[in-house]
């Protein structure tokens, strides 16, 4: 996982530094200035992610312990898929406040026109707006089809902006624009020349800078509705998420028309 991962109950105030204190050359025998760390707090909330499937009876009495198996597996991954898109944008009500909905620093908001284009200027806007702090970390995110949009442009040098790198056996390896890695998603809007409203369809983030905070690890109980007879597989889990610092975050919106 690239996010942070915790543990801590909720309703607790968790202490987060995010200062950066600079270290001074000094003349021998010489101090330096005592920096004071700037501490806040942070609250995780209790929401719960809830999953249930039922099997009538007679199939579940019926079928191989192979075919069980299955469901229990599809169960646990429709939980990791919405902790997922929770993590790129959740809402922050009644589940975690993902990534997108952070209003990110002066001027690493940056915006293409209703009439402007995907090009490579756009790009060099982007990479020039996240503080050098974050270079060695942050991953680009986007959907694939925006990612596929970039692929064929060059650099003012001929060199492709965008590339695959593949696995062994031919297999998929990693996405890299601009030499940055790309976190593919389906949780993103993918970039569209019109918009009915403002988009944000790319952004940049150091993803260690996200906290996903799990109060209750993920629980399964499998039980006979009475009522019915169905067996009903059920996954339940206690989470939250928050960005714990912001400073890494450019984002890239297009602009609705008018």
């Amino acid at each position: 996982s690239l996010v942070t991962k915790t543990n801590f109950p909720g309703g607790v105030k968790i202490p987060v530094s995010q200062a950066r204190p600079t270290a001074t050359w000094v003349a021998e025998g010489a101090g330096s200035d005592k920096q004071k760390l700037s501490i806040q707090d942070v609250v995780f909330a209790y929401y719960k992610l809830r999953c249930a499937v039922a099997m009538t009876f007679e199939v579940a009495n019926l079928s191989l312990d192979i075919f069980e198996a299955h469901f229990i597996q599809v169960v646990s991954e429709a939980m990791v898929e919405a902790l997922e898109q929770a993590i790129i944008n959740g809402s922050g009500s009644g589940q975690p406040k993902g990534i997108l909905n952070e209003t990110p620093d002066e001027g690493q908001a940056i915006e293409v026109a209703a009439d402007g284009k995907l090009d490579y200027a756009l790009l060099c806007e982007a990479e020039g707006a996240l503080p050098e702090a974050y270079e060695a970390d942050a991953v680009w995110l986007m959907s694939k089809k925006t990612f596929m949009q970039f692929v064929g442009m060059v650099d003012a040098d001929g060199q492709p902006i965008a590339r695959t790198n593949y696995g062994l056996g031919g297999s998929l390896g990693t996405y890299v624009l601009h030499g940055r890695t790309v976190i593919i998603n389906d949780y993103i809007p993918d970039y569209a020349e019109t918009v009915e409203s403002d988009t944000i369809f790319a952004a940049i983030f150091r993803m260690k800078d996200y906290d996903l905070n799990l109060a209750a690890q993920m629980t399964l109980k499998t039980y006979e509705d009475n009522d019915t007879d169905d067996v009903v597989t059920k996954v339940i889990q206690l989470a939250d998420g928050k960005v714990l610092n912001k400073s890494s975050l450019v984002t890239l919106t297009k602009k609705q028309a008018g």
